[in-house]
């Protein structure tokens, strides 16, 4: 295991390098937009450059971005109101089109940055049905790729399963992927959390092995190329998305360990997408948890 974190990358997109390396960082994951915005971030060459002269020199990686929260390939192909949060509509936008073209610039930058992957919230129906929004969300994904040649990758994250999102469970992950159809360039990421909240028992004795399992059948565990650790929040089935540092929540600490200890998961990136202890984000502390978890679980099943 490679462990990393989703670190900040304000003030030019190297200065996430330094910030992952602050705190025990092998790998790492960064907005490369602002992920509540639609205007993108124009990197310079002299960012980019040294982006990557600090991570190859820390011998960091995989490096990964992650989509912005605005992105729904799923939504309609039609122009919709859209307006400031909470305020009257104030224009009109085509939602699935922008998330398309946003797609592109993440590849487009990635390939830039080195990046292996984008890591890809797979997007909801918007009162469509589910098989009319995974056949956008295929085709949307799959114009990306064909328009940004290059090795940056897209992963699909599962969901936690709120509302009327896609991605809740491996079937439909698989459905999407059949849809976009280009297995060089499409991979996965699980994150623990969402497996939790959506039902998957991983913090259960022997549930990781049987969540995979499962995941190997309908996917091909081969696909996947990423792991968000996360606690959570909210009860096991709950369907809602909420992290929690590293054994202060529901999964807990035994389920840490369990999940850490996983053979199956032994050769990923980790990737810590938490609150923090102190409310910032991925820190020292989590990242010294996410370490000895792995070296319990291990020691529990034999290997360590």
């Amino acid at each position: 295991m490679r462990f990393g974190a989703h670190v900040s990358s304000s003030g030019g997109i190297s200065n996430a390098v330094d910030r992952g390396l602050a705190i025990g960082c092998e790998s790492l994951q960064v907005f490369t937009h602002n992920p509540r915005t639609w205007r993108p971030i124009t990197h310079t060459d002299e960012q980019v450059a040294l982006f990557r002269q600090k991570a190859a020199a820390a011998g960091m990686g995989p490096l990964v971005s992650h989509g912005l929260y605005l992105i729904n390939l799923g939504a309609p192909d039609k122009e919709v109101p859209t307006g400031p949060p909470g305020k009257p509509a104030t224009a009109t936008r085509n939602i699935h089109r922008s998330s398309v073209e946003s797609l592109m610039q993440h590849l487009e930058v990635g390939e830039r940055l080195g990046l292996a992957g984008v890591v890809l919230h797979v997007g909801s129906s918007k009162g469509s049905t589910e098989p009319e929004a995974i056949d956008r969300i295929g085709t949307g994904i799959a114009h990306a790729l064909d328009a940004v040649p290059g090795g940056c990758c897209v992963y699909l994250e599962n969901t936690a399963g709120a509302g009327d999102t896609i991605g809740r469970t491996f079937e439909q992950l698989r459905r999407v992927a059949d849809a976009v159809d280009h297995p060089t360039r499409l991979g996965f990421c699980l994150d623990t959390q969402h497996l939790f909240a959506s039902g998957y028992p991983v913090h259960e004795d022997g549930g990781i092995d049987r969540v995979l399992e499962e995941f190997d059948r309908v996917v091909g565990v081969e696909r996947l190329r990423c792991l968000h650790l996360n606690d959570s929040m909210t009860a096991f089935g709950s369907n809602r998305d909420r992290h929690e540092n590293l054994g202060d929540g529901l999964i807990g600490e035994d389920g840490m360990r369990r999940i850490l200890g996983c053979p199956a998961l032994q050769d990923l990136p980790v990737v810590l997408e938490v609150p923090g202890v102190d409310g910032n984000g991925p820190d020292a502390e989590n990242m010294d948890r996410a370490r000895r978890f792995r070296e319990e679980g291990l020691a529990l099943r034999g290997q360590g």
